[in-house]
């Protein structure tokens, strides 16, 4: 009996498609792991800018029109975050010329501000600080 020689068929194994398809669904579960966690940063990175704007509107608005008391305040901003402020007398250390001392000729305050905002079911906060001069004759 003759030997018949089949000509081997070209293509891919079930086996081979298999394994191709595994790799490229690990691929993609990968990358769509990548890409929610970078969409994750920048949305907390937005989340920050925005507390840091309302920080900066909050803190230039202190003193201007009134005058500057020490204690605590608190409230809210337009995008539901909210806010706690502690102001308190700031004395610089005073700095010896060999004979006398002098007394700063401003009033100094300490103001702090804390910006608290919800991120899921966590709620996130941001401090803030800065001094605030004032010429004791005109009080703001």
């Amino acid at each position: 009996m003759p030997f018949i020689h089949r000509q081997r068929q070209q293509g891919f194994t079930l086996i081979e498609i298999v394994a191709a398809f595994a790799i490229l669904a690990i691929g993609l579960a990968l990358s769509m792991s990548i890409a929610s966690g970078a969409l994750s940063q920048v949305r907390r990175g937005t989340d920050f800018t925005e507390a840091a704007l309302n920080a900066k509107s909050k803190l230039d608005s202190i003193g201007a029109g009134t005058r500057l008391e020490e204690g605590t305040d608190g409230g809210e901003f337009d995008d539901g975050s909210r806010w706690e402020l502690e102001v308190s007398a700031y004395e610089p250390e005073l700095v010896s010329s060999g004979a006398l001392s002098t007394p700063s000729p401003v009033d100094m305050y300490y103001l702090r501000l804390t910006v608290f905002w919800n991120e899921g079911r966590n709620e996130r906060q941001a401090t803030f600080s800065t001094l605030r001069t004032l010429t004791p004759d005109r009080g703001r």
